[in-house]
């Protein structure tokens, strides 16, 4: 809601922009104009309900097939959604397997439909706080007009008890309330049930907010999925293990090509050198390969990167791995230079845990050290 407010904040701020004499083309223009309209959905949804029920009371007249029109308008985005995952479903179309912590689906438009209808009274609350705040700001006070704050340091600052978010969402409550009475007075179901749903919002939005206690990574497995993940990880170590080769001179390529034609591309940057390092202490900890070919592995790659040509002590971009050559035109990447960098701590920081306690040979470590 804090960045909602921002990005609205921004859209008001612009308006100037659509005056005539405007450098701006009619689409930029039309984009301007849209995002000013998006801001006063909610604000405009609210003030619908207030004066359905304001001709209801004084007029007498029977306002449900119009509440109901008005919140379905509300939510429409999400019944067309889930109307389409209904009918243009596939046939054979299978769901991509992830770990991402997400719903999705027909599941997750219902989820979304009933928090947009939760949090409309709030969200009008921020869309009108917002532009008023601006008008003020741009029209009479002309500061603070770049305001904001960053969204980390907003969850710094937030308060995540349930009082807090009943406290914040005081307009949901008191809406709730309204429509309750409202419903209980004009023998409204519909209001009644928009009411309590107005009401839990700020339980509904603190519940969802929650932190889940900490848990490794593994244990938010099943077995299953463990195995899942371990066997792409074996899959995609095979990829290292058949092209950190003497003949390659331990240089990982950068990238291969599958299908028609299997084709290895012979160069390699200073990030994919890094990389590489990278893959092969994950390859022993997932116990894809014993400790002393890891060690091996790694001390080869360091050799190949000591006997690399540099500028300054610096690695070039890209390599050719058959020669170990830079490639034209030469030239330092500082982003590729800085991944290498923490790459290399990482693996030099694994040689020493691989190599205390065991037999390898010490040459190693000195390698790792330089």
């Amino acid at each position: 809601m804090n960045r909602l407010a921002r990005w609205i904040r921004g859209d008001w701020q612009i308006t100037r922009w659509l005056k005539k004499s405007s450098p701006l083309n009619l689409l930029s223009k039309y984009k301007i104009f849209d995002n000013l309209r998006r801001s006063l959905f909610e604000i405009s949804t609210i003030i619908a309900f207030i004066y359905l029920n304001i001709i209801g009371i004084l007029y007498k007249k029977t306002i449900y097939p119009n509440i109901l029109l008005l919140s379905i308008i509300v939510i429409f985005p999400f019944i067309l959604e889930m109307i389409n995952k209904i009918m243009f479903k596939k046939e054979g179309e299978q769901k991509q397997k992830t770990f991402t912590p997400k719903i999705t689906g027909i599941q997750g438009a219902l989820y979304r439909l009933v928090i947009t209808l939760a949090c409309l009274p709030y969200k009008a609350y921020i869309s009108l706080k917002s532009i008023v705040k601006t008008i003020y700001r741009m029209l009479i006070s002309k500061v603070h007009l770049l305001e904001w704050t960053t969204s980390e340091e907003a969850e710094k600052q937030a308060k995540t008890s349930l009082a807090s978010y009943y406290n914040q969402m005081s307009i949901n409550f008191l809406s709730g309330i309204i429509s309750i009475s409202l419903g209980l007075l004009k023998n409204n179901i519909f209001a009644g049930i928009l009411g309590i749903l107005w009401i839990s919002a700020p339980l509904i939005m603190w519940y969802i907010s929650k932190e889940e206690k900490g848990k490794k990574a593994i244990e938010k497995l099943n077995k299953k999925e463990q195995e899942y993940v371990l066997e792409i990880g074996r899959r995609t170590w095979q990829f290292f293990e058949e092209n950190l080769t003497p003949e390659n001179n331990y240089l990982i390529p950068d990238n291969y090509q599958e299908d028609r034609k299997q084709k290895v591309i012979p160069r390699t940057s200073s990030t994919n050198i890094g990389l590489s390092m990278l893959a092969v202490i994950s390859a022993y900890d997932l116990k894809y390969i014993p400790l002393e070919k890891a060690v091996s592995l790694l001390t080869k790659i360091i050799e190949t990167i000591n006997e690399l040509p540099k500028w300054n002590g610096h690695l070039y971009n890209w390599y050719n791995i058959k020669t170990k050559e830079p490639l034209s035109p030469r030239y330092v990447s500082t982003v590729d230079s800085g991944n290498l960098v923490g790459y290399m701590y990482v693996a030099k920081c694994a040689m020493e845990t691989f190599l205390n306690g065991t037999n390898v040979p010490r040459r190693h470590f000195f390698i790792a050290k330089r």
